[in-house]
């Protein structure tokens, strides 16, 4: 019995272990082993009659010659999730073929017939989220043939285009800084990108608010989502369809509120915000401190730029315009340090040194620039864009900025395969919403043009907003009327890009003044610096009234004493270079900006008046009075009139010139003729360096000039004024 016991009990548990076994697979049906093979079935001359295509395929097909019509067959795109679909017709032997696109509710969308008889057409990146129509046509009735067609499929990436986006409604949207992957597949290949563009006048996204968005209500996009892309509003953190990353929240991008101002105030200014340093009780009381931004250092107690009248710490002019956090003193929003050159206020510009740093100092400073008449009301606020494309073999690139409404504001052509790196593309304050537009350019003229294309090799687009701010340039800004606006003790950043590119600023007073501009050198460029005279009439000419090239590669430029009154107008450009026995404009630095800056003095005459490099823009000379003025750039002339017409016999004259450093300053008295051509009547050139030169003489009544250059016109001096006194002697 006890045996018998055990036995049971044995098997009991025997009875109870589970048999450890893998779980089977569920059957996954057929592997599919390569494309599937199909065969046209007749009739399919409707959408209704559409071969279904649900994976990738290989129809073999036939288009059937008729006298009457041309035969046409239909195919209809339906996979089980959204794809990107690379569709290949192969061409009919005598005959042109079209590839066109339908959508489920048989709209035409896109039509290729890139090219010729006997060739392929192909669609390199057709999106199909639910299902799309083809259909596969002669261009012209009678023709036939038999023809292949072949579809890939493959799941959609992040950052890449949804064919076809060849308007605004159907624009990929894209946010700044991401990159996109693209094609222009065929000739009439247009990629358009919406883009969202930040609030200049909304402060930057508070810190600690992550890239979705701040802690605001988001914004809603002016003109609602694209239907066709399924584009989320800003700020709800959710990418794009298809596309890599988050999207900002509204006001996540900081951009500046207007112009710098070197003279302090700004918007954050007027409404009295406290500066930011002071309002967080930072910064160390017992050091100096470059508050200021201009590169001076501050003593204890010394009062800021924006400093209210009261005592009132206020925001400087860079800090409440780019939205300093408390923590960043006299750094702006980007991290960089603020250095606006100073107005320089005393004495002659070409051997002043800055003002003292101090409250008192600092409040002339203020004083005598508005009297010089810098109160000019800035330019509203703009952002400045940076679009980078990547090149692609054979096509010729044409990249347009558009409005909202789809007006130009920027088109650039481009080279053959020729990468561009577009810098502070200008969009105006009123933009929330511009598309970029990317297609190919036509090349050839007559029945030999054509527009390239290249379905095998994407590009790469790249939007992103520029860290300058308020002090970028505004492209394009190419032609005189397009002028970038440049303030007074202010500057701007601008790039040479792409090769062959002019940046053209314009400086606007109130009343007669007298600027300095200067120009920074950068790697890689020889840049040139000029003052422009706009044209008379509209089929008048500009006229380069100066221009400075005295420096080389790296090197800066300048111009000195440059009357203004109204409008001035300056031109930055690359110099011309002999290469392979051509002169070429071919300067180009994508990645480092130049920076031109403007200083003013009041014009109280005892300056020279640039231009005065020829007998008729001569200054008008004062007996008794001095004027100083310099030698710059290399061959720089300066013209003096003296009129002694109204007096009744001789006048004895004399001419002191006082020299300068450098440069063996020549004078030279010519008399104006009856038919207006000069005469030389006297010369003084013989005296080195500082030493001076004179002139006695005495003058018959008329109209006399003096002439002031170096006497070699070799050599130039930036900043040490020579002094010319003209005056009655016995």
């Amino acid at each position: 019995m006890r045996r018998w016991g055990w036995a049971c009990v044995l098997g009991l548990m025997l009875a109870g272990c589970k048999e450890d076994k893998a779980p089977e697979a569920p059957d996954a049906g057929p592997v599919e082993t390569g494309p599937a093979a199909l065969t046209e079935k007749e009739p399919n001359d409707r959408p209704d009659q559409a071969l279904d295509i649900t994976r990738n395929s290989t129809v073999s097909a036939e288009l059937t010659a008729q006298p009457n019509k041309a035969d046409e067959d239909w195919y209809r795109l339906a996979p089980g999730a959204p794809r990107i679909a690379d569709v290949t017709v192969s061409g009919l032997p005598g005959g042109d073929i079209t590839l066109e696109v339908y959508d489920r509710d048989r709209n035409r969308l896109v039509g290729i017939n890139s090219e010729g008889e006997g060739k392929p057409e192909r669609f390199p990146n057709l999106y199909v989220e639910n299902e799309r129509f083809i259909r596969v046509v002669p261009t012209r009735k009678g023709v036939g043939g038999a023809y292949t067609l072949e579809v890939r499929m493959r799941a959609p990436e992040d950052g890449e285009e949804r064919e076809p986006n060849d308007r605004a409604v159907d624009a990929v949207s894209l946010t700044l800084g991401q990159t996109v992957t693209a094609f222009l597949g065929h000739a009439g290949d247009e990629d358009w990108y919406r883009i969202e563009l930040p609030d200049p006048t909304q402060p930057s996204a508070p810190e600690g608010a992550g890239p979705g968005g701040s802690a605001e209500a988001p914004a809603t996009a002016p003109f609602g989502d694209s239907p066709s892309q399924g584009t989320p509003s800003p700020g709800d953190g959710t990418a794009p369809q298809g596309m890599g990353g988050t999207l900002p929240g509204a006001g996540s991008t900081g951009a500046p509120l207007g112009q710098d101002d070197a003279m302090g105030g700004g918007l954050a200014g007027q409404q009295g915000s406290a500066g930011a340093g002071a309002q967080h009780g930072q910064g160390n009381p017992g050091a100096r401190q470059d508050l200021t931004g201009d590169g001076f250092e501050t003593e204890e107690g010394a009062a800021l730029r924006g400093t209210e009248a009261d005592g009132t710490p206020g925001l400087t002019a860079q800090e409440g315009m780019r939205g300093a956090s408390p923590d960043q003193g006299g750094v702006d929003g980007f991290a960089r340090d603020q250095a606006p050159p100073s107005p320089t206020v005393e004495g002659t510009f070409a051997g002043s040194e800055p003002p003292p740093v101090g409250g008192q100092a600092v409040g002339e400073a203020i004083a005598r620039a508005l009297d010089a008449g810098t109160a000019v009301p800035p330019e509203p606020p703009s952002v400045a864009l940076k679009i980078e494309l990547t090149g692609v073999d054979g096509v010729r690139p044409e990249l347009s900025v558009l409005s909202a409404a789809e007006a130009p504001l920027f088109t650039l052509r481009g080279k053959e395969g020729e990468t561009l790196s577009l810098r502070n593309i200008g969009v105006r304050a009123t933009d929330r919403v511009v598309y970029v537009v990317v297609k190919t350019s036509w090349v050839g003229t007559g029945k030999e043009a054509r527009r390239p294309f290249n379905a095998t090799m994407p590009y790469t687009l790249t939007v992103s907003q520029e860290e300058a701010g308020a002090s970028a340039e505004l492209e394009p800004n190419d032609e005189l009327h397009k002028a970038t606006p440049v303030t007074a003790g202010g500057y701007r950043q601008g790039f040479l890009a792409p090769k062959g590119d002019v940046d053209h600023f314009v400086l606007k007073t109130s009343e007669p003044v007298l600027a300095k501009v200067e120009l920074t050198g950068v790697e890689r460029l020889d840049l040139v610096l000029s003052m422009v005279e706009p044209p008379e009439g509209e089929s008048g000419k500009e006229t380069v009234l100066l221009r400075a090239n005295d420096g080389a590669i790296k090197e800066p430029e300048r111009l000195n004493n440059v009357a203004c009154n109204g409008a001035c107008y300056f031109r930055v450009e690359g110099a011309s270079r002999k290469v392979d026995g051509k002169w070429v404009k071919d300067f180009e630095n994508a990645e480092q900006p130049y920076r031109i800056s403007v200083t003013t003095v009041p014009d109280n005459g005892g300056e020279e008046r640039e231009p005065n490099n020829t007998a008729d823009r001569a200054q008008d000379l004062m007996l008794g009075q001095p004027v100083r003025g310099t030698v710059y750039p290399v061959k720089d002339t300066d013209f003096f009139r003296l009129d002694l017409s109204d007096r009744p016999v001789r006048t004895p004259i004399r001419a002191t010139l006082l020299g300068i450093l450098k440069v063996d300053v020549g004078l030279y008295l010519h008399r104006v003729q009856p038919d207006g051509k000069l005469s030389l009547v006297q010369t003084a050139d013989r005296a080195k360096g500082d030493q001076p030169e004179s002139i006695r003489y005495s003058a018959e009544p008329g109209v006399y000039l003096f002439e002031v250059r170096d006497a070699r016109n070799r050599e130039s001096n930036f900043q040490d004024s020579y002094q010319l006194t003209v005056e009655e002697s016995e």
